[in-house]
């Protein structure tokens, strides 16, 4: 009976080690993401005259500046930039409802990183809805920015994840200016003394270090 009972102890023991090391690998307390950074945004609206470009635009450049912690094994999820862009039929469509790929460029220090230790990064651009009464969200609009982070290659064959979204509110007289011309043809910026915009992102999902 004596050594059933140790037996028990020591199952119990290792059991409250091995919920205690899922806990830590799973809520460890981390900083808050890096603040994204800005560095372009344009939004642009044709003249709407006939035998015009009739299309509506909005670009930006968005970068995650520094690696992100991936999970145990894993070496950290690398730095990214990414070019988006979402144009729409100006007039007779809206942007809203549409999540649009951004194309993704690696930094510099993450080119320098070996392919044993590569992740993939995905950004997406969403232009959200601000002021139903607008003709076109090109002076006034919400943007959405999320990156998903998938990582594979980890020493014992986990494989790790994250996505990660910001939203930043941008108007012209607030943080945008630019000009109509006299054809109709407007084309709004992000203020240059901005540049960078910080946003901050919030993780919404998490498999590894979360």
């Amino acid at each position: 009976m004596r050594y059933s009972s140790l037996t028990l102890t020591l199952a119990s023991l290792l059991a409250l080690a091995s919920s205690v090391a899922t806990r830590q690998r799973s809520t460890k307390d981390l900083e808050p993401p890096t603040p994204w950074q800005v560095t372009r945004l344009t939004t642009g609206q044709p003249s709407g005259r006939p035998g015009s470009n009739p299309l509506a635009h909005v670009f930006a450049n968005i970068t995650n500046p520094s690696p992100i912690p991936a999970g145990p094994g894993a070496a950290p999820f690398a730095a990214s930039s990414a070019n988006c862009s979402v144009d729409w039929a100006f007039g007779t469509a809206q942007p809203y409802g549409g999540v649009h790929e951004c194309t993704t460029v690696p930094t510099a220090a993450a080119e320098d990183r070996s392919p044993a230790s590569a992740s993939s990064s995905k950004w997406t651009i969403e232009i959200l809805e601000t002021d139903p009464s607008l003709y076109a969200p090109t002076e006034k609009l919400d943007v959405r920015f999320t990156l998903t982070l998938t990582s594979s290659l980890t020493v014992d064959g986990s494989a790790y994840s994250k996505v990660l979204v910001a939203t930043q509110h941008f108007e012209v007289g607030d943080n945008m200016r630019g000009i109509c011309g006299g054809s109709g043809v407007c084309a709004w910026d992000l203020k240059e003394e901005l540049i960078p915009l910080l946003i901050q992102p919030t993780i919404v999902a998490c498999e590894g270090t979360c």
